[in-house]
């Protein structure tokens, strides 16, 4: 009798074990508070991701997560200087690329977000970044990669985490000075480039960049070209396979396409109208030049 007990006791151990990993491995939400969060902003952030307490697992960012996560100088000052408030929701999907949604976020948008995560190793979710009241969001790349970590059960690359935190850091400055919707299509297109053609050197990284610029209408000065480049020679360094990536750039293009074109911007001429511009132009300059022959002879 008693070893039949051990026995029915060992089987239902086993069994709930067995379903612990089961909810464990089908667990694909992930939420990340700021540890500076109070509960009540704990709880407005998860009805602002639509889930409750016991359909996610919950992490709370510290200062040192961000060291670690960002691969920052843990002996920098500044590196703990503020609280911690960026929260984040992670769905792992199936397919679809990375589709991102930000709030009171001031200076990182979610197209700049999109465009990091690609560059960190993140393929296939559903993001939400939000804080309960605007902060600038600089660090709100962390949270999201430690809760797609926890989803995935897996690490990224700790250089591709800190080349993509460094791609926020250029994308926000570049978008101080020209808007970052608009600095998000800049490093999307460079980037895109950058990743299929895998230049060999800094000077083909230089011509990929003054070829991908040269129609725009706005004008990058030296100063940030060479931030660009200086950032693109660390993401051609990861040998991001294009392959796998190129549908989810494709996505991001789309949609930094139509916020722009929503908001009544366009930083690159159309190559179509260019070309007949430059036909007419030409056109009427040789008629010109007939003409004032003529008359000189």
């Amino acid at each position: 009798m008693e070893k039949n007990f051990l026995k029915f006791t060992a089987a239902c151990v086993l069994s709930l074990s067995i379903f612990n990993i089961n909810v464990q491995a089908q667990n694909k939400e992930r939420v990340t508070f700021g540890i500076d969060l109070t509960d009540a902003q704990e709880q407005e952030m998860l009805k602002e991701f639509g889930v409750s307490e016991d359909q996610v697992t919950i992490d709370r960012i510290t200062n040192e997560d961000i060291i670690e996560q960002l691969g920052l100088d843990p002996n920098d000052p500044s590196n703990y200087q503020g609280g911690c408030y960026s929260s984040s929701y992670v769905k792992l999907t199936d397919r679809g690329g990375i589709q991102v949604k930000a709030k009171n976020l001031t200076e990182v948008t979610s197209l700049m977000l999109s465009n990091a995560l690609v560059t960190s190793g993140v393929t296939n979710a559903e993001i939400i970044a939000s804080s309960p009241f605007p902060v600038t969001g600089t660090s709100a790349l962390s949270g999201i990669l430690k809760g797609f970590e926890g989803a995935k059960g897996e690490e990224l690359s700790l250089e591709n985490k800190k080349t993509a935190q460094e791609e926020i850091e250029a994308t926000s400055d570049l978008g101080e000075e020209i808007g970052y919707d608009e600095a998000a299509k800049v490093i999307n297109d460079i980037k895109t480039k950058i990743i299929k053609e895998a230049p060999k050197n800094s000077e083909e990284i230089s011509e990929i960049i003054n070829d991908v610029t040269k129609d725009y209408t706005i004008e990058l000065s030296e100063e940030q070209k060479e931030q660009i480049k200086a950032l693109m020679s660390k993401i051609n360094d990861l040998d991001i396979d294009y392959d796998k990536v190129k549908d989810t750039l494709t996505n991001i293009s789309n949609q930094i396409a139509e916020v722009l074109k929503k908001s009544g911007k366009e930083i690159q001429d159309s190559g179509f109208l260019q070309n007949i511009l430059s036909t007419l132009s030409n056109f009427f300059s040789s008629i010109f030049n007939f003409l004032k022959d003529l008359f000189n002879k």
